[in-house]
Parts: structure tokens; sequence; C-alpha cells
């Protein structure tokens, strides 16, 4: 059954409120996500340190887990009203979206469980034994390729996404530019070097156009048109 156009002005406008919300929640968790080394120190250094930033791991881990539940709710939104404009091209963007929602997730709950494993009192002797010390690396480990994956992911999407200003949807100019170039700059130094500028910037690229997308489409949204 055809939709009508009062009906996809209002999908327009969830859908913008929810690409919005997945936006700035990726921000403020990439803003607050937690440092787990410090530079030129030991591993018990190191394990000092997270012993005394306990709070700081498990608020960068509520954020990862925000961010991913998030991500999941803003899927069926985006399925019901791109399937029209983005044929094809909706199902390889609904992966990422996915993706970003589980790898999020999951960084998330692997954050909160090294905080847990650090949260003994400040007893550095009793956490630099073998099997606490594996756990701590390991757990380390996965948190960074978690965080590696995901902006992948993220990076992927707005490239995707985007491509289609280009063909049948006609996104704000501004807006779908900014996030077309910015995502090949995430995903590459993300890998290469993700204390570069360059990363920063293209993040910050990144998410202010897709806000412009969002907010584009939440105004269209509060036109509603007779039938």
């Amino acid at each position: 059954m055809p939709y009508t156009t009062g009906t996809i002005r209002k999908m327009e406008m969830a859908a913008g409120l929810m690409m919005i919300l997945s936006v700035l929640s990726i921000l403020v968790a990439f803003l607050l996500k937690f440092e787990y080394t410090v530079p030129n120190a030991t591993f018990d250094e190191d394990v000092a340190f997270l012993i005394d930033n306990v709070m700081g791991q498990r608020t960068s881990a509520i954020a990862w887990i925000i961010t991913g539940t998030v991500n999941l709710f803003f899927l069926p939104f985006y399925l019901i009203l791109f399937q029209r404009f983005q044929k094809g091209m909706h199902f390889l963007s609904s992966f990422f979206i996915l993706a970003m929602a589980f790898i999020f997730f999951i960084l998330g709950i692997n954050e909160w469980h090294l905080a847990s494993l650090t949260e003994l009192d400040g007893d550095t002797d009793i956490i630099l034994n073998g099997s606490v010390t594996t756990g701590i690396l390991i757990s380390i480990r996965n948190i960074l390729i978690l965080i590696k994956l995901g902006l992948t992911a993220f990076g992927a999407f707005t490239t995707v996404f985007t491509i289609s200003r280009f063909s049948e949807v006609k996104f704000p100019v501004i807006g779908s530019t900014l996030a077309f170039l910015a995502g090949p700059v995430i995903i590459t130094f993300t890998w290469l070097n993700p204390a570069h500028i360059l990363m920063t910037s293209s993040l910050a690229a990144a998410c202010t156009g897709l806000l412009i997308i969002g907010a584009h489409l939440v105004i269209k949204g509060l036109v509603l048109k007779n039938v």
C-alpha cells in the first residue's frame, strides 16, 4: 500500500531524529572514551593508572553501551524510510548500522568487565598475578580492536549512505559532501594513526554532515502536506 504524503513526512521526522541521536551518541562516546595506555609507561604504571581511574572506565563503558543501543533503535527507522529510495543500497547501509550497534555494545561490555578487574581497592599486587594480568591484557586488546572496527563501520556507513546524494536521494549538498569525503579518511586513519589530527577532524566532519542530513529530514517531516 502506498504511503500518504503525511505519513512519509512523519517517517522522515522520526528517522531524522534517530539519526541525530545516533550521531550524537557516537560523538559523545568517542569524546568520553578511556585511554588505556600512558605514553612511556611500564605495564605496572598502566595498571596503577587503571586502578586510579575505574570511574572513567565505567563512564566510557556506559557511553558505548548507550551508543550501541541507540544505533540498534535507529536501524528500523532507517529501513522503513530509505527502502523506498536506496534500492539495494539500503541493505549495505543497514549492515553497517547493525555492525556499529553490535560492536559498540560489546565494546561497552568489555570496558565494564575490565573496570571490574581493576576495581580491587588499589591492590596492585593482587592484580599483577598471572591470570588477572592475562585478563587485563586480553581485555585491553579486545577494546582497542573493537574501537577500530566500530569506527570503520561508522566510516563505511557515512560513505555508503551519502552515495545516494548523487543518485536518487537529494540530501543537503554540504552535509552529504562532508560525510561522503570524511568516511574513507576515518577508515584509513583509524587503522594507520588514530591519534592524527585528520582522524579527529574527519570524525567531526562526518558527524557534522550526518547531523545536517538529520536536521534536514526533521525539518521536512515538520512540513506536513495534505494528501
